[in-house]
């Protein structure tokens, strides 16, 4: 069964422009779906908040550099890897994100990796997110190897996406 999706525009920052994907069947995004699930579980609050100050340090400052990314087979997660991270979290919330320039990340959903597993693909919490982000990066970037999605000469901003879908 195919399941679609569109890209949708979340914010823009001096350095880096940010987008999600919405699944057809969900009435919001990926981003706010993981947003509005982790804002205010105080199991994660360290963990979120430096989320999202990695996104606008990311976004404001230091662009998306790939280093600042975990890699997850072909998608990316945040926050960094630990030797940019001093904190030694409680629990280990991930967001899930497709780096497609150093000014363009795609912000897809996450959630909290159990620290009994070794991989992201074998908790039982964030597979199904991992899972997903792999298969958006793929549709992705088949959608811009065959120029269905474009990417603008200066390298900040996704074009043709407006009925574009995703199909995973």
């Amino acid at each position: 069964m195919n399941i679609f999706a569109q890209i949708k525009h979340v914010d823009r920052f001096q350095k880096v422009n940010y987008y999600t994907v919405q699944f057809e069947h969900k009435p919001v995004s990926e981003f706010e779906d993981f947003f509005q699930k982790h804002e205010n579980n105080l199991a994660v609050n360290d963990e979120f908040a430096d989320i999202i100050l990695w996104l606008e340090k990311i976004g404001n400052e230091i662009g998306a550099n790939k280093n600042y990314f975990r890699h997850e087979k072909k998608a990316d997660a945040l926050p960094p890897p630990s030797k940019f991270v001093e904190i030694d979290y409680t629990e280990n919330l991930r967001l899930y994100c497709m780096r497609v320039t150093d000014s363009i990340v795609i912000l897809f959903n996450g959630g909290i990796k159990t620290k009994e597993v070794s991989s992201a693909q074998s908790c039982p919490i964030v597979s199904t997110f991992f899972d997903s982000a792999n298969k958006l990066v793929q549709s992705i970037d088949s959608l811009i190897t065959e120029r269905a999605i474009t990417i603008s000469k200066d390298g900040f901003e996704l074009l043709q996406i407006e009925g574009t879908d995703i199909i995973i």
